[in-house]
C-alpha cells in the first residue's frame, strides 16, 4: 500500500565524514537532504550552495549535482517521485532552494521520518511505506507553505527587471531569506558573494531602493509576522528565532506595524468554526447544537 502522490524510492539516515565526497551526476527521481548535524558543499546546476544543520535542499530530477562534506555530518537523504500534478503545483515554488528549518512542526515530521526509516519503525510492518510516504507529502505541502509565506518581495520583482544586476541581488536576496536568523552583516554578504561592501550597497539601492539591512529586517519581521499568526509561540521565543532580541523586536515591530506583537497576533488569529472542502457536503443537513438550558 502506497500513497498516489509521492512515493519514496529510498531512505536514508547516514553519517559522513570529512571529506566524503559524492561526484556530480544527475538522476530521474527527486532528492531531498536535510542536515541534523555537520555540512556540506553542494554544487547544484553551476551553483555552489554550503549546507548546514537545520538546512534542506531539494534536488528536482534531471538537474546535474555533486557533494563534498565539510565536516562529519548525520543526513537524512530521500529519493522520492512525485505525481506529475502535484510535481506541477510544488516544483516552480521549491526549486533550486534550500530551506532553514526551525517551524516545529516541520522538524517533527522531519524526526518522524528519520524515526520510521530506521530501527524505530520496523514493528510499523506493511503500514510503513505508506506511513513514510505521507510524511514525506506533509513535509513537501509544509515546505511549499513556508516558501509562499517567506516570499515578501513580490512587490520589488517589477524593480528587478529594469537593472542589470537582477541575478546578483535575486540571490543576495535569497541568501537572507535562507540565513535570516543568523547574525547577517555587510561584511558577510560582502566575503561569501565576492563583492565590495559599497559595490553591495549601491546595486541595492539602484535596483529596489532598499539596504541590504532593510531587506533582512523586512524579510525577519515577515517571518515574525507569520509566527504570530499561526502559532501560540511566546513573543521572546519568535524574536529570537528571527534573530533579534525581545527589546529591540518589540520596538521595530512598533515602529514599522504600528501595533505591539501581541496586539497584532489578537487581531489577526481568529477561530475558524468550519472549513467546507468539498461542494458535495450539505451543511444545512447536518444537526446543529442545542445549548444546554
Amino acid at each position: 500500500m502506497r500513497d498516489k502522490d509521492v512515493r519514496i524510492l529510498w531512505i536514508s539516515g547516514k553519517s559522513y565524514q570529512l571529506g566524503d565526497e559524492i561526484a556530480k551526476h544527475k538522476h530521474k527521481f527527486c532528492q531531498l537532504q536535510f542536515f541534523m548535524s555537520g555540512s556540506e558543499q553542494l554544487t547544484y546546476d553551476g551553483q555552489i550552495i554550503d549546507l548546514k544543520k537545520n538546512h534542506l535542499f531539494i534536488v528536482f530530477e534531471g538537474t546535474s549535482h555533486g557533494y563534498v562534506f565539510l565536516q562529519g555530518s548525520t543526513v537524512l537523504d530521500i529519493k522520492f517521485v512525485v505525481e506529475s500534478g502535484l510535481y506541477e503545483i510544488i516544483r516552480p515554488v521549491l526549486e533550486c532552494r534550500d530551506f532553514y528549518i526551525d517551524a516545529p512542526m516541520l522538524l517533527m515530521i522531519i524526526q518522524q521520518l528519520h524515526t520510521a526509516a530506521t530501527v524505530g519503525g520496523r514493528e510499523l510492518g506493511e503500514v510503513r511505506p505508506l506511513l513514510m510516504d505521507s510524511l514525506l507529502k506533509l513535509l513537501l505541502l509544509g515546505l511549499y507553505q513556508e516558501r509562499i509565506e517567506r516570499q515578501p518581495f513580490s512587490y520589488v520583482e517589477p524593480l528587478f527587471a529594469k537593472t542589470q544586476d537582477n541575478s546578483k541581488i535575486k540571490s543576495m536576496i535569497d541568501y537572507l531569506t535562507n540565513h535570516y536568523p543568523e547574525e547577517i552583516k555587510l561584511e558577510d554578504l560582502s566575503k561569501h558573494f565576492h563583492f565590495s561592501e559599497s559595490y553591495i550597497t549601491r546595486i541595492f539601492r539602484d535596483a529596489i531602493q532598499l539596504t541590504p539591512n532593510q531587506v533582512l529586517q523586512e524579510i525577519r519581521l515577515n517571518r515574525a509576522m507569520s509566527l504570530l499568526r499561526s502559532t501560540n509561540y511566546p513573543v521572546e521565543r519568535i524574536a529570537q528565532s528571527v534573530g533579534w532580541s525581545f527589546n529591540y523586536f518589540s520596538r521595530v515591530f512598533k515602529r514599522q506595524k504600528g501595533v505591539t506583537p501581541t496586539d497584532y497576533r489578537n487581531m489577526k488569529q481568529t477561530i475558524v468554526d468550519g472549513l467546507i472542502l468539498s461542494k458535495d457536503f450539505d451543511l444545512s443537513l447536518e444537526p446543529t447544537t442545542e445549548k444546554l438550558s
